[in-house]
């Protein structure tokens, strides 16, 4: 039984880590805003032959205040079935209200704009191809906004996003379908060892391969809360920023929002405790204990959507029992790098 300012409430266990100097967890205050997401929400499950799990948690910093948390993640698959589309989207904590009206509707128009790319296209132009994604998407945003929301402004929906596009495994009979041994239908090379990735703002891509993490795009060396880009913007193609994702020898592919990025920059416990929680698919409820540690001066929204590439599609959640957690979740691991 926990006790808080008055209140008490039970809360099940975890064995995620705890660093630093800690307060008592504030209650948690709810928002009465309609449009409020979920505090917690979390998945876990095949698609499309690729092992995929994400959660996200509203940050201390709202619960603090009753506010909503702003964090968002997606995932579709392309049309002509040679990729799979990967997104989170960020609202900006200035717009408390209705920011995270802004992520949800980016990342949804997002995936819709992204399922119809070929894999043709990506493997010809893949920066202009996901930029122009990101385009699309904002454009989207924006008209909504015109027709359903007239009282608000572009930056009342403004949100920092990544959005990842991975190869899809095909199947041996399926691999010459457009008459070339070892092609994708869609035109992507069978067992292609990149994946592409672009973002606006601070949200970030990691690889991680037997405990050691990579990173897509290099840390952001000014405040936490300095917000470089947003969308939606009439100027996409100048905010946006690209990078090939290796996926050589990679277990997981991570997509995170600021506050869970930061972490993993700057905290060597958390990065191997997830790294532990990541080394094998998991499901939605591990998925979602992987981000209960507590680290001092974490308090944003954490939301991560991660992908087993090399995952069957007969891959289910493996037991605690047999593959358990490290004994040292403060053993350090090396930062990850650009």
């Amino acid at each position: 039984m926990q006790r808080e300012q008055g209140y008490e409430y039970l809360e099940l266990p975890t064995s995620a880590p705890r660093t630093g100097q800690l307060a008592n967890l504030p209650v948690p205050r709810l928002t009465d805003v309609p449009t409020s997401l979920p505090g917690m929400r979390a998945d876990g499950g095949v698609l499309q032959g690729c092992w995929i799990a994400a959660a996200s948690m509203t940050g201390t910093s709202h619960l603090v205040h009753g506010t909503s948390g702003q964090d968002v993640y997606r995932y579709t698959v392309t049309k002509d079935g040679s990729g799979l589309i990967l997104v989170v989207c960020d609202g900006l904590g200035s717009r408390p209200a209705t920011a995270q009206t802004g992520a949800e509707l980016l990342a949804s128009y997002l995936c819709e704009a992204a399922s119809h790319i070929t894999g043709r296209q990506i493997a010809l132009a893949p920066q202009d191809v996901l930029r122009d994604v990101l385009a699309a998407g904002s454009v989207a945003v924006q008209r909504h906004r015109v027709a359903v929301l007239g009282s608000l402004t572009d930056s009342d929906l403004a949100s920092t996003v990544a959005l990842c596009w991975l190869p899809l495994p095909a199947a041996d009979d399926e691999a010459a379908g457009d008459g070339a041994q070892g092609i994708h239908p869609g035109g992507v090379p069978a067992g292609s060892g990149h994946g592409h990735a672009v973002r606006v703002g601070d949200c970030n891509v990691f690889t991680l391969s037997r405990g050691t993490y990579a990173t897509a795009f290099p840390a952001d060396e000014g405040p936490a809360n300095l917000v470089t880009g947003y969308l939606p913007d009439d100027d996409v193609h100048r905010l946006a920023e690209y990078a090939p994702v290796v996926l050589d020898g990679v277990e997981a592919v991570i997509l995170t929002t600021d506050g869970l990025a930061i972490d993993l920059f700057d905290s060597p416990s958390v990065r191997t405790w997830l790294a532990s929680r990541w080394s094998v698919p998991c499901g939605a409820a591990r998925m979602l204990d992987s981000l209960r540690y507590r680290r001092q001066g974490s308090h944003d929204d954490r939301t991560a959507l991660v992908a087993w590439p090399t995952a069957s599609a007969s891959a289910h959640p493996v037991s605690e029992a047999r593959v358990p957690d490290q004994a040292d979740p403060a053993a350090a691991h090396p930062r990850p790098r650009p």
